[in-house]
């Protein structure tokens, strides 16, 4: 709860400070029938419109960048709640004016009440964004229309309460009564969009992390896709900070139908399961995590996998994965190892090989989720329970370069799609790759790369392409993410 009042704190002060910037250009002058007279009305108030949008998403999205936390996190959530906080009070103002005009004759009251319902849907879906989830967009959309709902209906009658403090050109007969209504509208449109948007976020979300030893104790971090990024990256799903033995991609936790499983992607630290330190772990809620230094707790509600099911399919280091109701061998403690030099790492004596570790440029893991292809080398089979299995690696290869992916080698042994939402390679985090970005695939002089219609284009060493032959050593930017072939 505290969390929802924060953010209304914070989003209600930005509508107030738009009324403030504002209200002073509202036109005022009325002639004996209470009619303006000033045609510049709408002009102003299509500005008003924009710049509550605007500041309002700039409060949202200040405030859910600080929350999943690093700079980089919040000037992009900053960028998206500016642009679609403007985009969505525009847009949503627009219809809201549509209704207004339909039902102005039957009662004013009714009339605002309706129209200002669409205006805080399309106003919190755009303060949604900022989350950069679909469910934050769902949820602020939701929260929006409640708080448009809310500000309309009161809109009129706090206007008419404070008639008299808003006397126009010293003429007692003649008011311009909106002014209060307009405070309580930008101020109230603010407040409750922070409020019912977090609310709505913390009701609807199914999983979440909770750091609960480390600097920031007590952050949460929602678990929304179907592969969730931890490490010290800022482009990160969950970015860790103050413990630099923590790598890049620390851990990763992967959707499967109801179940959340949680697997090292070849950490040269490991990760630990309720003190056990393992390859993979089905999760339940309330299970503890630990990354280095920092310990959370998985919360998931009520629907997901039963209770204990992730106790109770651990998989320890050196051991198989536990039958339920079997007697459990006497667990090794998980002690987090520091990062080592690269081209050092041992795994433990008692590991098995079925994960390699990772040695900077010849990483042989490849991204979770990657779908097989023939002839490639150990990787992240779809996620189920039993231990992966590695295979030889041969042929051509990329080496990831940049991100929270870099040092994985990716085999190339046929044809695999790089993008957002790719099964080959899956670069979910990557906000400037599209959703099926890029190919690449064997080649008789090496491997061809061909664009598919990407937004951004797909770049060979620095030069846009639209399909390509490369070769050893040649550089192949995807998005912001850089490969190297070998």
């Amino acid at each position: 709860m505290g969390r929802a009042l924060s953010k209304a704190l914070v989003c209600g002060i930005a509508g107030a400070l738009a009324w403030l910037l504002c209200e002073p250009f509202y036109p005022k002058q009325v002639n004996q029938a209470g009619v303006l007279m000033d045609d510049r009305w709408a002009q102003v108030e299509s500005v008003a419109v924009l710049i509550l949008g605007a500041l309002i998403g700039l409060a949202a999205g200040l405030f859910n960048g600080m929350e999943r936390g690093g700079k980089r996190n919040i000037g992009f959530s900053i960028a998206i709640g500016v642009l679609f906080g403007t985009i969505g009070s525009s847009f949503g103002h627009l219809i809201a004016g549509g209704f207004f005009v339909s039902l102005a004759h039957v009662n004013t009251i009714v009339a605002r009440t309706v129209a200002f319902t669409p205006w805080g849907l399309a106003l919190g879906a755009g303060v949604g964004a900022s989350q950069r989830s679909k469910r934050g967009m769902m949820s602020g959309a939701l929260g929006g229309a409640i708080a448009g709902f809310v500000t309309g209906a009161m809109f009129d009658q706090v206007s008419l309460a404070l008639s008299g403090l808003t006397t126009i050109g010293g003429n007692p007969g003649i008011h311009e009564i909106g002014a209060p209504g307009r405070a309580i509208m930008d101020t109230g449109l603010g407040l409750l969009v922070g409020l019912f948007t977090a609310l709505v976020d913390l009701a609807t979300r199914r999983a979440w992390l909770r750091l609960v030893l480390g600097r920031n104790e007590g952050k949460e971090w929602p678990i929304d896709n179907l592969q969730t990024l931890i490490g010290r990256d800022e482009r990160a799903h969950v970015p860790l900070f103050g413990d630099p033995s923590i790598p890049a991609l620390a851990a990763v936790i992967v959707k499967q139908g109801r179940q959340y499983i949680l697997q090292d992607p070849g950490s040269p630290i490991g990760i630990g399961h309720n003190g056990v330190r393992v390859p993979q772990a089905i999760l339940s809620s309330g299970d503890t995590i630990q990354i280095g230094s920092l310990n959370f707790q998985f919360m998931m509600r009520a629907g997901g996998a039963s209770q204990g099911e992730g106790r109770a399919k651990a998989i320890p280091v050196g051991g198989a994965p536990m039958q339920a109701g079997a007697q459990a061998p006497a667990p090794q403690p998980f002690v987090p190892q520091q990062a080592p030099m690269p081209g050092t790492y041992a795994p433990p004596a008692n590991q098995t090989a079925a994960y390699q570790a990772p040695t900077g440029a010849n990483q042989t893991m490849a991204y979770p989720g990657q779908a097989p292809v023939a002839n490639q080398t150990m990787a992240y089979q779809p996620p189920v329970v039993q231990q992966p299995v590695a295979a030889p690696m041969t042929g051509s290869a990329l080496v990831v370069m940049t991100g929270p992916m870099t040092g994985q080698r990716i085999p190339v042994g046929g044809p695999i799609d790089i993008g957002r939402e790719s099964p080959g390679v899956t670069l979910s985090y990557d906000a400037q790759a599209s959703r099926r970005h890029a190919n690449v695939a064997p080649g008789p002089g090496g491997l061809q790369v061909t664009d598919l219609g990407s937004t951004n284009g797909t770049y060979v060493n620095g030069q846009r392409i639209q399909s390509a032959t490369v070769r050893q050593g040649d550089v192949v930017t995807v998005g912001s993410t850089q490969f190297r072939v070998e």
